[in-house]
């Protein structure tokens, strides 16, 4: 292409603004959300009631520390297979599968009563859950140009602390009005409700009935620049010896280190704050749900804001991939400054108020984690599989993170070991992503 063309090309690529009026990629973006929100109160709400199980079928710190990592183990390996899938099968019909699969599980974990039982019902619900967000990506790169894909994946990604600031207060509410098993049912419930959402209203941009001309345009205005290398990747499949040397590039493993330390701190959040307020600072079951949800509603907030601040350092100038790293740095070194002083606080009120801000600042890694999937590689086929795969090692911390911790609080007789690892392994993650992780993946 000459010089003239190319310029030519561009000038039109730059007429293309954004739509006004209906838009329907943000109605995408609305059912993503809603999905995230259900995920993370399916998967939340054995910890909010985790004190009580523990009472009444008689289950130690130890083993529920097992039980709540039951999840996880299934879930991060699910997250290398599923990502595939999704590349290879798409995301329509294998998102649909998963919401059904979680929606059922849950449910039927209000029948459990043995150890083995519950174990069952979070490995199952692992499998289901896995694919959620290998899609959503998938979802948000087929939907949105380059310069909204940052927003976009914020807004989906905080469904994930809006779930989780609800689960505390809704689950606790239904569990002081009906007990912990109807609990279990009611929130099942909810993801068939979502479910139905997702099948009226989702489908890719070029298929949807509902989408404008204009904004079809608008959302197509970056692929078109290379239109032969889109439909190229459009009609091959990702192979197995093509995932498997994704392994042979250091940024994959900077990823996969730093997202698992990550994802240790976010799920000793997830499995064991209810437990911590209760035990370490002497918090009653009511007030639990009340204090458990505040750390997510600020982490919501720190998931909208990541998306911006990445966005922004790209607009100033710095590329894709340093936006998106330097944002998850920043936010894992504050949070492991505000989780190693916790270690020390012997108050309810700073021990929430500096959980809350650690959230906070964890949250603010959240959407350029996600987006950093489609940033660190050029190859747009390949952009679930990398994401499933740096999920997998985040999710590795996370089955780590409940029995550990476990182990740590039965061993030691507190809180205080666990806190310190967990904020070590924060500043692990900034290490990582900051300054180990700089070239992008050369597929």
């Amino acid at each position: 292409m000459n010089t003239q063309s190319a310029n030519a090309k561009t000038n039109n690529l730059k007429s293309i603004i954004r739509p006004r009026g209906k838009n329907i990629r943000w109605t995408i973006v609305a059912v993503l959300t809603l999905l995230s929100i259900v995920n993370y109160l399916d998967r939340g709400n054995l910890s909010v009631a985790a004190p009580l199980i523990m009472k009444d079928l008689h289950i130690s710190t130890a083993k529920m520390g097992f039980i709540l990592s039951s999840f996880v183990w299934p879930y991060a390996v699910m997250n290398l297979p599923s990502g595939w899938a999704v590349d290879r099968f798409g995301t329509k019909i294998l998102m649909t599968i998963s919401v059904a699969i979680w929606s059922i599980v849950s449910v039927l974990t209000g029948f459990a009563r043995a150890i083995t039982a519950f174990i069952l019902f979070r490995v199952v619900l692992g499998v289901g859950e896995s694919v959620m967000f290998p899609a959503a990506i998938k979802a948000t790169n087929a939907w949105f140009p380059k310069n909204e894909k940052g927003t976009a994946t914020s807004i989906f990604i905080c469904g994930t602390q809006i779930g989780l600031a609800i689960s505390p207060l809704l689950c606790t509410a239904l569990m002081l009005a009906f007990g912990w098993v109807p609990m279990f049912f009611i929130i099942g419930s909810i993801g068939f409700l979502a479910l139905i959402g997702w099948v009226i209203l989702y489908n890719d941009p070029e298929k949807h009935k509902w989408v404008s001309e204009v904004e079809l345009a608008y959302i197509k205005k970056d692929s078109d620049e290379d239109k032969a290398e889109k439909e190229t990747a459009k009609k091959t499949s990702v192979t197995w010896a093509q995932w498997f040397k994704l392994f042979g590039h250091y940024p994959i493993w900077a990823m996969m280190i730093g997202n698992f330390a990550l994802q240790y701190l976010f799920w000793f959040y997830i499995t064991w704050l209810p437990t911590y307020l209760v035990k370490a600072q002497g918090l009653s079951i009511s007030k639990t749900g009340i204090y458990a949800s505040l750390p997510f509603i600020a982490g919501a907030l720190g998931v909208l804001l990541g998306g911006k601040i990445s966005d922004l350092i790209i607009k100033g100038g710095r590329s894709r991939l340093d936006g998106r790293r330097l944002t998850i740095a920043l936010g894992a070194f504050l949070t492991a400054i505000a989780l190693l002083i916790t270690a020390f606080a012997h108050s309810p009120g700073l021990a929430v108020t500096l959980l809350t801000i650690g959230m906070f600042t964890y949250s603010l890694c959240s959407a350029p984690i996600w987006a950093l999937a489609t940033d660190v590689v050029e190859t747009p086929k390949f952009i679930a599989s990398i994401g499933s795969i740096q999920n997998f090692g985040g999710f590795l911390g996370g089955a780590f993170a409940p029995i550990i911790t476990g182990f740590l609080i039965s061993s030691q007789g507190g809180f205080t070991l666990a806190l310190i690892v967990t904020g070590i392994l924060a500043l692990i993650s900034a290490v990582m992503y900051g300054l180990v992780l700089r070239k992008n993946i050369p597929v």
